[in-house]
């Protein structure tokens, strides 16, 4: 996972220890505290330190919430908070609540990673695509003077030429865009 502004690179480590802690039976607090000496996670470190000051656990979620700004870079750990928050209150099977939600953000890992080896693999065709073209004319212009005075020499020609590049910069603009978003 990508780090954010929480250091939150090992947040799917820390949730599976506490997972596996909750169930062997411990309490989500003390799984919570034996997941950051395993497994360092800023985000989890706050909680404790709220938890451990007398707060209730999932008191110190929504606080942590309300102080976090709302980002993409954030948002798998404002899912793990509601998350933790919601099985502090709740109860139930609490393992299988945690297991869920690393579940779901392998699965958005996973979906982003995807999306980044489609862009690139759109950008490279982006290139071929433009670049092709212009590679292409150069060389029939070389190669053929019939084809370079009809194209140099006469408005036709420097329409074709001007009409050509400007489609193909146009879909290039257009393509990277789409990419982009």
């Amino acid at each position: 996972m990508d780090n954010d502004i929480y250091g939150n690179s090992s947040l799917i480590d820390a949730l599976s220890s506490m997972s596996r802690n909750t169930r062997s039976g411990l309490s989500l607090a003390t799984a919570l505290q034996i997941s950051i000496s395993h497994h360092p996670c800023d985000l989890f470190t706050q909680l404790h330190n709220l938890v451990s000051r007398g707060m209730a656990l999932n008191t110190a979620c929504h606080k942590i919430l309300d102080d976090m700004s709302e980002s993409a870079e954030n948002a798998d750990c404002m899912m793990a908070l509601h998350v933790i928050a919601l099985a502090s209150e709740v109860g139930g099977d609490i393992a299988r609540q945690l297991d869920c939600l690393i579940d779901t953000l392998l699965d958005r890992s996973q979906a982003k990673v995807e999306r980044q080896t489609q862009a690139a693999t759109a950008t490279a065709s982006i290139r071929l695509i433009t670049w092709l073209p212009v590679v292409c004319g150069a060389w029939i212009l070389s190669d053929s003077p019939a084809v370079r005075h009809v194209l140099l020499a006469t408005p036709l020609g420097w329409a074709c030429l001007t009409i050509g590049v400007g489609l193909n910069f146009a879909g290039r603009t257009w393509s990277k865009r789409m990419v982009r978003s």
